[in-house]
């Protein structure tokens, strides 16, 4: 076993080593701005972007102000639900959204797009949120990009919860009673799992590995998956972590710009891979155990996706301008899409469309179902969205 951990570390820290050659080469990239014609405008029909009126009815605005990222509360089962109709839609009492603005303060979405500050110290330098699946708590990542702070915001006491220093990367468990954590120890890093429901209990190292350069995906009871940073530029593979067995194995091939998003149940995803050697970008669906299952007719990146079992909703690009490189370029800023959005019946082998209008511009990132709403982040304003299906 021993044996095998040392051979599986060596390959991570050449990944590893990539990985910096890659970040290297990213800060002499530029980054750019949207279009300022794109967002939409009072000349597009707009009274205000705080009203939340858009051309198209079934298209709101739910945020006062462009936001970082946001997550939805649902509170324990059986709860009585209530709801409010607003100027910026209905928000259930059973499904309570979130937000974090770019200055990172915590705000709750309230009636009449009175959006309420629930904190009032910024959290600086924001990089990245994920929420846990009930919503009731969300791990936020900030500080400096090589040694980043992790604190976890309680959505139901509102308060902020302690997380161990030295910690890398971080993810919770589909039920959302534990987290798992890489915690850096002396060029190592420790696999914990930790219980959020008795902080109490100790908790368990589960594997050590020589690399934190790697995410997390909790994706199922027993599996955790390393995800590597993702670059056009360079091949790289998702790791499987076996919690119980604890043995660690490789979730499919070397892929250029691979980017993997799961299912809730972690049973499917979609994989993303990057033009190379004469082929083009690719999207495919895959099985938990890393293997395609078929291919897409159409190229998106995941993030812009929502995966259900068996319906899937995407963001697709109209089009995709010449000699952009994904997913670089999209994850620089250094291209904007216009989107047309579908869902897709895995079950009926359908695409249906639910937007496909010229305006406003659209450009959708991180989506979620609401009370029979599709939400997002609207990359040309920063705002979030709902989309009545």
């Amino acid at each position: 076993m021993k044996k095998i951990i040392i051979i599986i570390s060596v390959i991570l820290g050449i990944v590893a080593m990539g990985l910096g050659v890659y970040f290297a080469w990213k800060k002499t990239k530029a980054i750019l701005t949207p279009p300022s014609v794109s967002p939409p405008t009072t000349e597009q029909g707009l009274t205000s972007t705080t009203t939340g009126q858009l051309p198209t009815a079934k298209l709101k605005i739910l945020s006062n102000q462009p936001i970082f990222d946001y997550w939805i509360y649902r509170p324990e089962f059986g709860a009585v639900a209530t709801s409010t109709a607003t100027s910026t839609g209905t928000i259930t009492r059973d499904s309570i959204v979130f937000y974090l603005n770019q200055e990172g303060k915590v705000f709750q979405i309230e009636k009449d797009g009175k959006d309420e500050a629930i904190t009032s110290e910024p959290i600086e330098n924001l990089q990245m949120i994920k929420s846990s699946s009930d919503g009731k708590r969300v791990l936020i990542k900030f500080g400096d990009l090589v040694s980043p702070k992790f604190t976890i915001f309680n959505s139901q006491a509102k308060i902020f919860e302690l997380l161990p220093e030295n910690i890398t990367a971080a993810a919770f468990s589909p039920d959302a009673k534990k987290i798992a954590y890489l915690e850096n120890k002396a060029g190592t890093s420790d696999l914990i799992v930790k219980d959020l429901v008795n902080p109490k209990q100790k908790p368990v190292r589960i594997i050590s590995i020589s690399q934190k350069d790697f995410d997390l995906d909790w994706i199922s009871a027993e599996k955790i998956v390393l995800v590597p940073k993702p670059s056009a530029f360079y091949q790289a593979s998702a790791w499987m972590i076996d919690t119980k067995k604890k043995t660690v194995s490789p979730l499919g091939a070397g892929i250029n710009g691979l980017l993997i998003k799961w299912s809730n149940n972690g049973k499917i995803g979609l994989q993303f891979s990057s033009q190379s050697e004469g082929r083009e970008s690719r999207l495919n669906l895959i099985n938990e155990q890393g293997l395609v299952q078929v291919g897409l007719d159409f190229v998106t990146l995941p993030d812009k996706c929502l995966i259900s079992d068996p319906k899937i909703y995407c963001a697709i690009p109209k089009s995709i301008p010449a000699k952009t490189v994904l997913p670089d370029d999209y994850l620089k800023r250094a291209v904007y899409f216009r989107d047309a959005l579908y869902q897709i019946d895995i079950s009926q082998n359908s695409l249906s469309e639910i937007f496909t209008e010229d305006e406003p511009a659209v450009d959708a990132v991180h989506l979620s179902i609401s009370d029979n709403q599709l939400l997002f982040i609207n990359r040309y304003d920063g705002r979030l969205y709902s989309l009545e299906l």
